[in-house]
């Protein structure tokens, strides 16, 4: 294992607990993907471990000397799978078909990596080519210490391939089902990078409770339906939800019929664009009481191309022509690099000459730790709005 020097800011960084170092500036490593490195002060002083990640301009930075390790290897991993679990554990998270996040990135001490449970599976994320075959001894470590059957490690990569590239160890199942506060949903392990499930958005599904009761609910870019089914359970008297995919509007009805809800009238399902949904709603003068917008950072399904930044702004506006005074908008972003979604809010509510009060922010939930050091990692944004009477 080679030593690498790095200049003053570099080494601050990791000593103030920063574990994604940016090498941008620091082409003079010269590091290859997967490398292992000592990583020394300007003074030749040994200051950590790392791993180079060059696809993603990163020194990834697994240990440093107060954590007493002479390399990355199984046992370091092990260390960090079992204190990452601790903390599931007194979140009260596992259980035989719970889903839950067990190691997020560099808060967990395991940067460039994440990974889901879901049930008796593991759902290991690499974000760099070079990392697979560390995943795979992570992905080992995981399924021991938290009993699984077995996991699937996918190659998340930058720019995103057509086809998923993934390993697998033990037994994986092509669907399965897994509960979040007792309710079920189908999830496929197997499938491309998104299973079915975002476990960042529990809590926030969990707090629909407070809000939809015997309410109307609009749920734009709906997916499989998690935000739907939480509503439709929690009281809402009717939930509509839109999204590009036939099939996963398939899927979402399936996760209604396993909550009860098979084939019942107040809860639909419709194919399309959302924006062109809106505009449709507003023509025919329908009203939702609460509007739940959780959109991709970017897309070009169904061949309407969609960027968060660009495009929020008015699609927030559409949604408040169909809201009435005293009705609830609810907004998220997984972009960190957006700006505050409260100024995206704001901009489209004066296009549709509307005021909003914030009731409620929230982030990312307590199985996903992100160090004071990587402000950045924090992506997740949600804001409540109450809407204003619609100016004339």
């Amino acid at each position: 294992m080679r030593s690498v020097a790095v200049p003053g800011f570099a080494s601050q960084f990791i000593a103030g607990g920063g574990r994604d170092l940016d090498i941008t500036r620091l082409a003079q490593l010269g590091l290859t993907a997967g490398e292992h490195v000592r990583v020394t002060d300007e003074n030749g002083d040994e200051i950590a471990l790392g791993i180079g990640d060059p696809e993603n301009a990163r020194l990834r930075i697994f240990a440093t000397l107060a954590d007493g390790f002479p390399k990355i290897d199984g046992a370091l991993i092990g260390w960090r799978v079992e204190r990452a679990l601790a903390l599931r554990t007194q979140l009260g998270l596992p259980g035989p078909d719970h889903a839950y996040r067990i190691v997020h990135g560099a808060g967990d001490g395991l940067p460039g990596f994440a990974c889901d449970v879901l049930g008796r599976t593991a759902v290991v994320y690499a974000y760099a080519d070079g990392l697979r075959a560390l995943g795979k001894q992570l992905a080992e470590a995981i399924v021991g210490f938290a009993r699984l059957d077995g996991a699937v490690i996918k190659l998340r990569a930058r720019g995103g391939a057509s086809e998923v590239v993934q390993d697998t160890i033990g037994t994986v199942p092509e669907t399965a089902v897994v509960t979040e506060h007792g309710i079920p949903f189908e999830v496929h392990p197997l499938g491309g990078l998104n299973v079915g499930l975002f476990t960042d958005m529990r809590e926030h599904r969990l707090g629909l409770r407070r809000l939809v009761a015997g309410k109307r609910v609009l749920n734009l870019f709906s997916y499989t339906g998690a935000l739907s089914v939480a509503a439709a359970r929690a009281g809402a008297a009717t939930v509509t939800s839109v999204d590009t995919s036939a099939g996963v509007n398939a899927w979402a009805a399936s996760n209604f019929g396993r909550s009860g809800f098979t084939n019942d009238p107040r809860f639909t399902f419709e194919t399309g664009d959302a924006s062109r949904f809106l505009a449709r709603a507003a023509r025919d003068k329908e009203q939702y009481d609460l509007i739940l917008i959780d959109p991709p950072g970017s897309s070009s399904a169904g061949g309407v191309s969609w960027a968060l930044g660009r495009d929020y702004p008015d699609l927030i506006a559409k949604a408040a022509a169909v809201i009435p005074t005293d009705g609830l908008l609810w907004l998220a972003s997984n972009a960190a690099d957006v700006g505050a979604l409260g100024k995206l809010a704001h901009k489209g509510l004066r296009t549709a000459n509307r005021t909003g009060a914030i009731l409620e922010q929230g982030g990312l939930p307590p199985d996903y730790p992100t160090l004071v050091a990587q402000p950045s990692d924090r992506y997740l944004q949600v804001a409540l709005l109450r809407l204003g009477t619609v100016s004339t």
